[in-house]
């Protein structure tokens, strides 16, 4: 094309109508032939410019869509997981992952955007694809793991038959985990020789890494300064027998030579016998 028309046809195309742009040409001196041939040419050109555009228009947008779809996706995820409870640490996990993925968004838009030319736009869509999904599934299995899921309200009823005594009940915090749960009272069950009581178990079929496997643990908790607290576990000669529920929301646990925790005893005084007894628990 003729330098000087593509330049006349650069500098007014935006503002001039085809038929004026060809006068302006043969007014000015050139062959008709020669104006109709660079027309054709220059709008082949403008037409593939646009079109190259729009592609480019649309990756961009499609790569800001899948990284904000992977914030709003994890942010769900977590909040239907771990309950309404969860939400304050969700928020802060979403800021951290929303500048996560801001940076992802960019590096992977350039990349994409240097495949456009020669791979295509589904082709070049994959690199911030696979950079939306490694972020969300990185930040929501780590946040999954770490937040723990809000206790299910419950109740406990404790029974200790020798050689103390003590029937009490009340209120409990139930945690379920896969393949079992662990439950706290919530409150003092009652009182056993003026102190209160309060018990934590779990029972997991197949534990978790992290917790403990079946247990039972009492505390005999004093307002006195003068008295000692006093608590009793499970050791490894603790006999435990188990009847829980298929899901694990209530069930039986007896134990038989739970033993006392070592206290600094005033002398003189006898070290506790090992208890025995039931508890059991139900979880809504």
């Amino acid at each position: 094309m003729n330098p000087e028309i593509k330049r006349y046809l650069d500098e007014n195309g935006g503002t001039y109508t085809p038929e004026a742009l060809r006068r302006g040409l043969v007014d000015a001196g050139h062959d008709p032939v020669i104006v109709d041939a660079a027309l054709r040419e220059w709008q082949a050109d403008q037409a593939g410019s646009d079109r190259g555009q729009d592609v480019r228009r649309t990756f961009g947008r499609w790569a800001f869509a899948l990284h904000s779809g992977a914030l709003v996706a994890m942010f769900a995820v977590i909040l239907i997981l771990k309950g309404t409870d969860a939400i304050g640490i969700a928020s802060i996990a979403a800021v951290v992952l929303a500048i996560a993925l801001l940076i992802g968004w960019a590096i992977s838009s350039l990349i994409g955007r240097a495949l456009l030319p020669r791979a295509g736009l589904m082709i070049a869509l994959i690199v911030p694809l696979i950079s939306a999904l490694a972020l969300g599934g990185t930040c929501l299995a780590l946040m999954n793991a770490s937040i723990q899921a809000p206790p299910r309200n419950g109740s406990v009823h404790l029974q200790i038959v020798t050689p103390r005594t003590f029937d009490g009940s009340g209120a409990a915090a139930c945690y379920l985990r896969e393949g079992g749960v662990q439950v706290n009272s919530v409150d003092q069950l009652g009182t056993l020789e003026g102190k209160g009581v309060t018990l934590s178990l779990a029972w997991y079929d197949v534990a978790p890494k992290d917790v403990s496997s079946t247990y039972v643990s009492i505390s005999l908790n004093s307002n006195s300064e003068t008295e000692a607290p006093e608590g009793y576990s499970t050791i490894s000669g603790t006999r435990l027998d188990v009847d829980p529920s298929a899901d694990g929301l209530s069930g039986t646990m007896t134990f038989e030579g739970l033993a006392p925790e070592p206290i600094e005893r005033p002398p003189g005084d006898a070290t506790p016998e090992p208890i025995s007894g039931s508890v059991s628990w139900t979880c809504e």
